[in-house]
């Protein structure tokens, strides 16, 4: 055999081993194992990306958590706006009293008739209807004693032990040092922020989506590759046992042959695990069972188009991320948090209102156990003049926190120009990779076609016209392959740009 053929097969067969470990090493380490299992049906779905993606942005628990934070964000800022409001309070209370022994109670008695006593005509005094009232004003003082008991003194407050309330009370904040209006602020901001995060894991969800749908593509692609190669060696084999037969060619070359398919084999069994991993990838974005079969609907058509300014590039990803709005947006919060916090230096003023009918009502104690209606209409002014530095601390705290998003803006500014200048490098190369595999695939559909034309008229042998179309398959996996690649640099340079994704306009 041509030691140029040879050498062509195997570096053939190390491609193929590379790429199918290269691919699989992305997730797991690769096992053969088999998927299914006999007792569960396989289910096949047909996806297109769009449809795919489409699947698992609803499916995605990152933008569940990411909504959910969202709605606890506007919670908060509807929790500070009716901080601002006028707060009302009903109570409804009941208790029941300890009874007070009577000797503990604060009494007195009194006999009316002494201030009469030298300073009235005693004549008038002994009148019976005078004489009659006095003994009626002695009777309400003095309660009437028991039979053989002597007259108990009267107790000035009434010992009742049931007592009902029900109170209506308004209070509103007139002044609160401006820290109520600051973390309304500081709230609308964080829910701002919030909005911009679900944005972000949108933004990554969908490329996810994309990168794990178009690498099993062509995983796929390079699957159906080693197949065909153990199909070609094979062949090659059977028409080697031939000519060995017929002498000419050595045992040594057939060992050789048997190499290369051991080889081919192991590439295969590489590429079928590859192929399983990227399925099971893409299975868990999609939220479809692990054994589910995705069908591919889609296929990538090669646009080339032309790179954008690298500096007009920079400067939309620096003012369009959904981060960087997010981090501006939530260093205005850690700044009205610092407003709130000086708040501790200014005094509050709060006025309120209450309503209450109680049995008894205190203010009006004397008149029993009856129900009685109170108001009563208050102002309040509080200023803490010194705390020991209290808010002092708290400010310096608030201050810090705006330093800290600062610095996280001026992190994910670096962040940003570093990615955007990888990804655009990234595209750059592999739009030239994109430029050679065309290339290599027309020289090598020219070279099949010219071996074959040959093989009609005899003047080459079929180990020939194999070892082209091998050069053709593997021509079009490296075109397949790079293409697929162009389109993920494209995907993942609009990604880090903070736009949207071509691939799901381009796939058809």
């Amino acid at each position: 055999m041509c030691p140029v053929r040879r050498f062509t097969i195997h570096t053939t067969l190390v491609l193929l081993c590379v790429s199918a470990s290269a691919l699989s090493a992305q997730g797991v380490s690769i096992v053969s194992v088999p998927l299914h299992s006999n007792a569960q049906p396989l289910q096949r779905i047909r996806l297109t990306v769009e449809e795919a993606v489409r699947r698992g942005v609803e499916y995605s628990k990152t933008l569940h958590t990411a909504q959910a934070k969202l709605h606890a964000a506007e919670a908060r800022v509807g929790e500070a706006a009716v901080a601002m409001l006028p707060k009302v309070d009903v109570t409804a209370t009941y208790a029941r009293l300890s009874d007070i022994p009577l000797d503990r109670q604060f009494q007195f008695q009194l006999d009316v008739s002494q201030f009469f006593r030298g300073t009235v005509d005693p004549m008038l005094l002994a009148d019976p209807s005078v004489q009659r009232s006095l003994l009626a004003l002695r009777q309400l003082t003095t309660p009437p004693p028991s039979s053989g008991e002597q007259p108990q003194p009267s107790s000035v407050f009434p010992v009742i032990l049931d007592n009902y309330q029900f109170q209506a009370a308004v209070t509103y904040p007139v002044f609160t040092g401006f820290r109520l209006e600051a973390a309304k602020a500081a709230a609308e901001y964080n829910a701002q922020a919030a909005s911009q995060d679900i944005m972000k894991e949108r933004s990554e969800t969908e490329f996810t989506i994309h990168n794990a749908y178009w690498t099993l593509y062509k995983v796929r692609h390079v699957q159906r590759l080693t197949a065909e190669t153990i199909e070609q060696v094979n062949a090659r084999l059977a028409d080697a046992q031939s000519l060995l037969k017929n002498g000419l060619l050595t045992q040594n070359d057939i060992l050789r042959l048997q190499l290369q398919l051991s080889n081919a084999k192991i590439a295969k069994i590489d590429a079928d695990n590859a192929e399983r991993l990227a399925a099971l990838q893409l299975n868990t974005l999609l939220g479809l069972p692990l054994h589910a079969e995705v069908e591919l609907a889609s296929e990538i058509q090669y646009t080339p188009n032309k790179l954008p300014d690298y500096e007009t590039a920079l400067q939309r990803a620096l003012e369009a991320r959904a981060e960087v709005r997010g981090t501006q947006l939530r260093i205005k919060a850690a700044e009205e948090a610092v407003r709130a916090a000086r708040g501790g230096y200014f005094p509050t003023v709060a006025i309120s209102g209450a309503a209450l009918e109680a049995n008894p009502n205190p203010r009006l104690s004397w008149r029993g156990a009856e129900w009685n209606f109170t108001w009563q209409l208050a102002a309040q002014l509080s200023w803490t003049l010194w705390n020991w530095n209290t808010t002092g601390y708290q400010v310096a705290q608030a201050e810090a926190q705006v330093v800290q998003a600062e610095d996280a803006l001026s992190m994910l500014h670096d962040g940003i120009k570093l990615e955007v200048t990888q990804n655009y490098l990234a595209l750059q190369q592999a739009r030239e990779k994109v430029a050679v595999a065309q290339q290599g695939m027309e020289q090598a559909n020219e070279n099949y076609r010219v071996t074959n034309e040959k093989f009609k008229k005899g003047l080459a042998l079929t180990s020939d016209v194999t070892e082209a179309q091998t050069l053709q398959l593997q021509a079009k996996v490296h075109y397949i392959t790079s293409i697929v690649d162009y389109e993920l640099a494209q995907a993942r340079l609009a990604k880090s740009l903070g736009e949207r994704s071509p691939l799901i306009n381009q796939a058809k």
